[in-house]
């Protein structure tokens, strides 16, 4: 019985050891499979980044590329890019879906990190910040010349209401200050310094849904434009559409609609943009040329896996 009871327990102890065995391969094998997916997953996400950056330095047809057992495929008139991946047998990869990024989609577009970058905008998720554009879209001044309904040469002057009318408007001059205007339906263009919005100032843009004019363009890259703070609390400027400089634009109070494109902005202290009151400004604006005619930074919108 003795020798039967220690072949029994033999036996069991032998068998559980295999299963313990077996288990523990599973378990590493497992493992070794999770490890390899990430890997993969890893690389094909680190190549999408390598194609995202050469479509976006080189163009539309440096994005089909291959390295290696990764290859990508970009199609630009689906704005479809596919990634994939050969190992063997096994194929994986991402599906994106690409859009085109514009200046006009953002509360705030600059070329420049924004100064003071700690503060905040207040803009809408959908129109987040962004400070790393290669390029600012280029003011047609000859269509504002064919367009404008008034051209001002006056240099060291203040303007009142009383003094405009409404429309496209063209300055030329410089250190010029605007007190207490109220102008619809306006675009103001501005290639000198030294402009000044003082106490209340109210510009609406125009804008039908299909056309859209931006409603302050500064084009000389010298220029500094300050939205003011003051200290009586009602004293501040409401501009509604595009606002766009060449030079620089100091935010320290204001309302705005938004889009802000500007070679530099500083923000001096945290801002409230009106952009959930004004979607309607959020698109291409007359007075800079046609959409198609720029190479547009591309960003992904939706992606999936193979």
């Amino acid at each position: 019985m003795y020798i039967v009871a220690i072949m029994i327990t033999a036996v069991i102890f032998s068998v559980t050891g295999l299963g313990v065995m077996s288990l523990s391969q599973l378990v590493n094998l497992d493992t070794q499979t999770a490890v390899h997916t990430l890997q993969d997953q890893i690389e094909v996400e680190s190549f999408a980044n390598v194609v995202m950056w050469r479509i976006n330095a080189g163009g539309d047809s440096l994005g089909t590329y291959t390295q290696g057992d990764l290859e990508s495929s970009y199609d630009s008139t689906s704005m479809v890019l596919t990634i994939t991946k050969n190992a063997g047998d096994e194929v994986s990869g991402l599906t994106l879906n690409l859009e085109e990024d514009s200046h006009f989609k953002r509360a705030v577009a600059t070329n420049n990190p924004i100064g003071y970058s700690n503060r905040t905008v207040g803009e809408e998720s959908a129109h987040r910040r962004r400070d790393d554009f290669p390029f600012l879209p280029e003011v047609d001044l000859n269509y504002w010349l064919a367009n404008a309904d008034s051209v001002y040469t006056d240099n060291n002057r203040t303007f009142r209401d009383w003094d405009l009318i409404e429309g496209i408007l063209i300055f030329s001059g410089s250190n010029l200050t605007f007190r207490e205007i109220t102008l619809n339906n306006t675009t103001m263009i501005f290639t000198g310094i030294e402009i000044d919005f003082y106490r209340n100032n109210t510009v609406s843009a125009y804008e039908d849904g299909s056309t859209v004019n931006p409603a302050l363009v500064l084009t000389n890259p010298d220029n500094v434009f300050y939205f003011y703070e003051w200290w009586w609390s009602s004293q501040r400027d409401h501009i509604e559409g595009a606002i766009y400089s060449a030079g620089t634009i100091v935010l320290e109070r204001g309302q705005l609609s938004g889009p802000l494109i500007a070679e530099n902005v500083i923000l001096w202290k945290n801002m409230d943009f009106l952009d959930d009151q004004y979607p309607e400004y959020y698109q291409w604006a007359q007075g800079f040329g046609n959409y198609e005619d720029y190479d547009w930074p591309k960003q992904i919108a939706l992606w999936e896996p193979l």
